[in-house]
């Protein structure tokens, strides 16, 4: 009764286009945001022999690590979906990227092999909140009817944004600017996006009770 009673209070959804969509700029704003783990996460994957030599890891150090965000990550989707059950997505929106922006500063500098696990650690927290918020947030900001026409775009975005994190952070070590440093960077940017994302959680609270509004006035 209590989770019925949660859902019935819990404000209608206009659903937009896909075209309304690619014009509002929240959407590209939340795409600063959702884009991150993609992008960070796999530089992080892609450059682990790199990784290695630098900080002078054992051959299967970080292989084991892995086994560690892989139980982070199954453990937090299931915690963030309990949240966004209770609180709903864009409640979550400010903190899921503070996890992997800890990640990220725990790898610039030399990083012992404690330090790896805590930094996987922290990038499956991100990961495991990422996993499940992505299915939530679209639907409960831009409805259900064209979702999958939405999803099309985020999806493709996600996509590119995985094939763009190697490329560029390599061709930035080329050029000397070694991963730590750029690890750095990242770093800063999950902590800067976090707080664009409060704004935008408060944002989204404000026109999503104004949808409603203009919604049930309408069925009135």
């Amino acid at each position: 009764q209590a989770e019925t009673d949660a859902h019935r209070a819990r404000p209608a959804t206009r659903s937009w286009t896909r075209r309304e969509v690619m014009r509002d700029p929240m959407f590209w704003i939340l795409l600063t945001a959702t884009l991150a783990p993609a992008f960070i996460g796999t530089t992080i994957f892609y450059h682990q022999d790199y990784m290695t030599e630098l900080n002078d890891w054992p051959p299967r150090l970080y292989a084991t690590s892995l086994s560690l965000l892989a139980l982070m990550t199954v453990t937090f989707a299931l915690i963030c979906g309990a949240l966004i059950d209770r609180f709903r997505a864009v409640s979550v929106l400010p903190v899921f990227l503070l996890p992997l922006g800890g990640s990220c500063f725990l790898l610039t500098g030399e990083v012992s092999p404690s330090t790896l696990y805590a930094a996987m650690a922290l990038l499956g927290v991100s990961y495991g909140f990422s996993s499940t918020l992505f299915g939530s947030l679209w639907p409960e900001v831009y409805g259900t009817a064209h979702l999958g026409s939405i999803r099309s775009v985020t999806v493709s975005a996600m996509v590119f944004g995985t094939a763009a994190g190697p490329g560029l952070t390599g061709t930035l070590i080329d050029r000397g600017v070694p991963l730590p440093a750029q690890m750095g960077f990242f770093g800063l940017y999950c902590l800067v996006i976090g707080g664009v994302m409060l704004l935008s959680a408060a944002h989204l609270r404000r026109r999503q009770s104004e949808e409603t509004t203009t919604l049930e006035g309408a069925s009135q």
